[in-house]
């Protein structure tokens, strides 16, 4: 095999292209970094026409960066894997698997591939050896390639590939080296993806951490706002303020969160409450008749999350609230209609007094959506919710339209008298 002269000057050279990869390695923090920089200054150094360097990924070994190659070139040859039995095809495979043979003259002793000449290598000996090859190389006119494994403490984790379109470009001394440096990018590598995955455990313990100090805020306002429930001392009014003050802290940003609750006429803000460009809201809903809309936002643009700079527990925090709210007004509505119902105790079950406040407040909801009075197109998206229940009451109704004309003659009876 034809082969390059090295002389003094050359093996110095070498030796300080191996001094400033190390310090690079040494220096940079990720392994793409370090890859794209190492393959510049091979390139550089050699005078090559292309460089790359091929990686493991889910058992195969494809281009982790390469320098020079085609698009084509890389289409076709970027993966090695044969569909179905795992096999790591043409000479790069065998090199990979470490099935190599130093008795023949294109591979050496740890296990590289090197030829000066492709359009030669059939007339080798022991060419058989090789097997079935693609020639990529050789078909897109490179003579001199060579194949160096990338080693660590676990063995062969990639390699590092030299092409030239000239004859006779690599030595015995080269592919030495480039083997001793073999040994070391894949050491530094390997260490540095020990340290990108330990920086990735980092961030998820500290996403985590993040997402139970965030539960903590919102099981913090979910049971204090029961507490504001217990109290008997408080006006519903003052409730519901006091509830519109405690959403903004349960947020991920609250720093500038506001919030605000429009109830029937009224409307209740948190301190310091302005229109905000970034909300999210549920709507309030007294026996399925929507009379309010709870609202959180962001005065200040956040990364995306689940909706848009919401993440999908504030975005469930919100909906309960809403949810706990609608509640209380129904307790309250229901309470105002017990009253006047009181005195039809004797002539009606527990069971018909507990549902005549339900179904006749329904009976109102049907009849404000069919009056129209409720503007569908201009309610936010979460109105779904409200023709969800329109559906549901309609059909309740029908089964219990007979309850309700007791009802009436009831009250028709109570007029007579």
């Amino acid at each position: 095999m034809g082969e390059c002269k090295i002389s003094a000057t050359e093996i110095l050279s070498i030796e300080k292209l191996s001094l400033d990869i190390f310090k690079l390695l040494n220096r940079t923090t990720t392994q793409s970094e370090a890859i794209d920089q190492i393959l510049h200054k091979i390139r550089d150094h050699f005078g090559v026409s292309a460089t790359a360097i091929r990686l493991e990924d889910n058992g195969d070994y494809p281009y982790y960066f390469y320098d020079g190659f085609s698009d084509i070139h890389i289409e076709m040859e970027s993966y090695l894997c044969d569909s179905g039995n795992g096999h790591l095809a043409c000479v790069c495979g065998r090199v990979l698997m470490g099935n190599t043979d130093p008795s023949f003259p294109f591979f050496t002793e740890n296990g590289s591939f090197w030829s000066n000449n492709t359009d030669n290598l059939l007339e080798t000996k022991g060419v058989e050896e090789l097997g079935e090859t693609r020639n990529v190389c050789n078909a897109e006119g490179y003579l001199s390639v060579a194949l160096v494994p990338l080693r660590s403490s676990s063995g062969i984790i990639g390699l590092l590939q030299l092409n030239d379109e000239k004859p006779d470009r690599f030595s015995k001394e080269t592919i030495s080296f480039l083997e001793r440096l073999g040994e070391s990018i894949g050491i530094a590598l390997a260490r540095l993806d020990d340290e990108e995955d330990r920086k990735g455990l980092e961030k998820e313990r500290e996403r985590l951490l993040h997402q139970y100090q965030l539960r903590i805020k919102e099981l913090d306002c979910l049971y204090k706002i029961s507490k504001l429930q217990e109290n008997q001392d408080l006006t519903t009014e003052e409730i519901l303020n006091l509830i519109v003050n405690l959403l903004p802290g349960a947020t991920q940003y609250p720093e500038v969160a506001v919030a605000r609750l429009s109830l029937e006429n009224k409307i209740y803000d948190s301190q310091g409450y302005v229109d905000a460009p970034y909300r999210y809201s549920a709507l309030i809903q007294n026996y399925g008749v929507v009379v309010g809309k709870l609202l959180i936002g962001y005065l200040e643009a956040r990364p995306g999350e689940f909706n848009g700079p919401f993440l999908e527990e504030e975005v469930k925090l919100v909906n309960l609230v809403s949810e706990t709210i609608s509640r209380m007004i129904e307790r309250r509505t229901s309470g105002e209609w017990r009253k006047g119902i009181d005195k039809y105790a004797l002539v009606l079950n527990d069971e018909e007094i507990r549902h005549i406040t339900k179904l006749v407040l329904e009976d109102m909801a049907i009849g404000e959506m069919d009056r129209e009075e409720y503007n569908i197109s201009d309610l936010p998206d979460e109105s779904i919710q409200t023709m969800e229940s329109y559906m549901s009451l309609q059909f309740n109704l029908e089964l219990n339209r007979g309850l309700i004309m007791k009802l009436q003659n009831l009250l028709k009876m109570d007029e007579v008298v």
